[in-house]
């Protein structure tokens, strides 16, 4: 038996595009006719490589996270994943029985019930009548959407045929479980509701492959996962750093439009304006010396990157005596200090993250989340920066994040200048009062009465 659950080997789909109808008549009639009398046959469409020489393998029980922007190729390669869709070149190979969430309504007969659509989809899915008998009312619960039941399917909002969908998939308890992003049109509720279900597919040994926007929910969800750019793969490996990998990509080209957007618009508003003279507070001086080193810049040059202008020289976790730590007691007070340089005049943010070891972000500050002003800061300028807090975290090891922006819509969107992964790692003991089940303890008080 093969610990494999699915294999792609070289995996490419070509879709032919055409300018015009006409294009497409001809395509199918002038080659033929071209060949008949000795010529060289003409194409009439160009060529689009929705996936292209795609390989990789999925152990069972893994779960799998795919993430790439629009278009990079996600939809296709689950739908050749599942056979609706024939590769141009490459194989697939599945070992287990299949339930695919690919699309809303996909699989489901508009004029039947949503009852009539429960047995034909289960029977697709390869359940007998008798294990849909026993299995429909916890169907229809989990679907949750009252007398539509028994109501024609077109009749329903794209909620409810989620719903539906996703109900009859899960409690099929396939091998394989394929979800696309059609999780993204339920409710609040009903996302929590099917997170956990998944997860309990997962502890039963369930092969699950997952797409999604939400990289938070790649990284608590995957253990594994795969980044598609352009139908490419980009990167395989561990969800936690995969995702790392897609957000930094991401966070580079939008300091590209930015910077592009900035080139133009300083164009215009020097022809066009006068600039004004602005005030800005001044800063409390400080007998420190910046910190460089050159053992840091070494350790984190893979973690960092950045439009640069300002940068992080050195990063450190302290205790209360100004001792560096990576050992931290539960709750202990400390210290980050990040020591920064700048090469041009900029207002900035100087930020932290604290990371579970699935680098899932628990916590973080930066200047408006403390009610500090913008730094703006001066070519030549040099800094430092100190947060000061408690660390009441569960036992685990921890990644701290830096990162220099520049907002550019205040509170919403901001220029990243330099972001430092894994600035420094560190490990938190266990509480010796209690075990700490949660992520985070909040020391909530207790009112304990007794009423009769």
């Amino acid at each position: 038996m093969t610990n494999i659950a699915i294999r792609a080997s070289h995996l490419s789909k070509c879709y032919h595009i055409y300018n015009t109808p006409h294009d497409r008549l001809k395509q199918f009639v002038a080659p033929r006719l071209q060949r008949m009398i000795g010529l060289q046959p003409k194409q009439y469409f160009h060529e689009f490589w929705a996936l292209n020489d795609v390989s990789f393998e999925i152990k069972k029980g893994e779960t799998v996270g795919i993430i790439g922007r629009n278009g990079s190729g996600k939809s296709t390669l689950l739908q050749l994943l599942c056979g609706t869709l024939t590769p141009t070149h490459g194989q697939v190979e599945i070992h287990g029985r299949v339930a695919a969430l690919l699309e809303l309504g996909s699989g489901f007969n508009p004029e039947f019930t949503g009852r009539e659509n429960v047995y034909m989809n289960a029977a697709v899915l390869g359940l007998s009548h008798q294990e849909v008998e026993e299995r429909f009312d916890d169907i229809a619960a989990f679907a949750d959407i009252g007398e539509f039941i028994e109501h024609p399917v077109k009749t329903y909002s794209s909620g409810m045929f989620v719903r539906l969908a996703f109900a009859v998939n899960i409690l099929s308890k396939p091998d394989i479980m394929i979800v696309d992003e059609a999780l993204a049109v339920g409710d609040m509720n009903f996302q929590a509701k099917c997170m956990t279900a998944l997860t309990r597919i997962q502890d039963n040994g369930a092969t699950v492959l997952f797409v999604s926007h939400d990289v938070g929910a790649v990284k608590s969800l995957c253990s594994q996962g795969i980044y598609l750019e352009h139908g490419n793969v980009k990167t395989t490996g561990k969800a936690s750093e995969v995702a790392t990998q897609y957000i930094k990509t991401m966070r580079e080209e939008m300091n590209a439009e930015h910077q592009k957007f900035i080139r133009v618009a300083s164009e215009f508003e020097s022809k066009n304006t006068k600039t004004e003279e602005i005030s800005l507070p001044s800063l409390e001086k400080s007998n420190d010396i910046l910190k460089r080193s050159d053992a840091f810049d070494n350790r984190v040059a893979a973690f960092r990157y950045g439009s640069g202008g300002v940068k992080i020289t050195y990063v450190e976790l302290l205790n209360m005596d100004d001792e560096p730590i990576q050992f931290v007691e539960f709750n202990q007070e400390v210290k980050i200090r990040i020591y920064v340089e700048s090469s041009s005049e900029q207002n900035v943010s100087i930020n932290f993250n604290i990371l579970d070891a699935k680098k899932i972000m628990l916590t973080g500050c930066g200047f408006l989340q403390a009610g500090h002003e913008l730094l703006a800061t001066t070519i030549g300028g040099e800094y430092l920066i100190e947060y000061i807090l408690r660390l009441p975290f569960q036992e685990e090891n921890y990644a701290l994040r830096t990162q220099i922006s520049s907002p550019v819509i205040q509170g919403e969107t901001a220029v990243f200048l330099d972001v430092i992964e894994n600035a420094v790692v560190f490990q938190v003991a266990r509480w010796e009062k209690a075990r700490i089940w949660s992520g985070v303890h909040l020391f909530p008080t207790v009112h304990l009465k007794k009423l009769n």
